[in-house]
């Protein structure tokens, strides 16, 4: 297993203890059975932030836990969420392995700062391949490290807020020092988001027979996304089968600048001009298989539109979609 499916098989793991509400608590300590051999030490990483910690930092208790997988190689961990709602979604896991190296858990993964000292370890981060996620990393022992990664829109706040939590993890850790005392985090007072898009349906941005000029059904499906915090999305099925054209689909982020959407940090491939607007291109979006593609635009610097949509069978189709219903969707945006 590749350090992208190992890497995953933790988040998508940690992912869904945190949906499940599944939390895992081992107490007390391990003693061999005469004629069964050493005992599996065991990891409660849940421990290493507590009740009071986690509401001083700004996140609901308790954590909700996961146990270590010896087959998927993936260490003990715990997650929490963000108690304020009005906040982007921000996510804090931590992760504790008593018995594999951390080399065997990253396999090559890129340093992306320099080390630094913080209760009484020494941590790095390394790169992620989730966008926004910040993930520092401490060697505990010949067979043992923790990990303390933050998930945020914003990359800085993400590592502002790990770095933050840091220092209360070591202290929970054996060797570690004292944990400092925390300053609590005030709930967010920023505005509710405003502007044009508030408010504004996506499924009222493709007409029924405009729909069905892009090979998708006629009604889109309103909902609301939980990989992008703030966003409402609908989604137009494709009618070809399991194969060929993908489902076609309008985002709105009302406080989500264009380039925080997954995929459009990096240079578009074209542009179209539309009904006014100004759209971006990004050919092999978001994947590696050069099936997907998305068209972004910036309706002001904080509020965007994004539509992604594909072809399964072949690259070279894969804007085709995006690319005919960019004028649609831009002649359908209120003034």
């Amino acid at each position: 297993m590749g350090l992208k499916a190992v890497r995953a098989a933790a988040a998508v793991a940690g992912v869904a203890v945190l949906l499940a509400g599944c939390t895992v608590r081992v107490g007390g300590a391990a003693e061999p059975v005469p004629g069964q051999g050493p005992v599996i030490p065991v990891a409660d990483a849940c421990s290493l932030i507590d009740g009071q910690q986690a509401d001083a930092l700004g996140y609901r208790a308790p954590g909700k836990g996961q146990a270590a997988s010896e087959k998927l190689r993936t260490p003990a961990m715990c997650l929490w969420s963000s108690k304020d709602d009005s906040a982007a979604l921000t996510i804090l896991s931590v992760g504790w392995s008593v018995n594999q190296t951390l080399d065997d858990y990253l396999q090559g993964a890129v340093v992306k700062a320099p080390p630094y000292a913080a209760g009484g370890f020494e941590w790095t981060r390394y790169g992620s391949f989730i966008p926004g996620s910040c993930d520092l990393y401490a060697t505990l022992g010949p067979k043992s490290y923790a990990f303390v990664s933050v998930s945020n829109p914003d990359e800085t706040k993400a590592c502002e807020a790990a770095k933050l939590a840091v220092p209360q993890v070591a202290a929970h850790l054996p060797g570690g020092q004292p944990a400092p005392p925390i300053t609590p985090v005030a709930p967010s007072s920023a505005a509710p988001p405003s502007g044009p898009l508030v408010g504004l349906d996506p499924c009222t941005l493709l007409k029924p027979e405009q729909a069905a000029s892009l090979h998708v059904s006629p009604q889109g499906e309103k909902q609301n996304s939980t990989v992008v915090p703030d966003s409402v999305f609908c989604l137009w099925d494709d009618t070809d089968g399991d194969r060929g054209q993908k489902a076609f689909e309008v985002w709105l982020g009302p406080s989500l600048p264009m380039t925080q959407w997954p995929g459009m940090d990096v240079p578009p491939i074209s542009t179209i001009d539309a009904n006014g607007h100004h759209w971006s291109i990004f050919g092999n979006f978001n994947d590696s298989g050069g099936v997907n593609c998305g068209a972004g635009l910036a309706v002001t610097p904080t509020s965007s539109i994004q539509i992604v949509s594909g072809y399964l069978d072949d690259p070279a189709k894969a804007c085709d979609a995006v690319k005919a219903g960019v004028p649609l969707v831009s002649g359908n945006l209120p003034a």
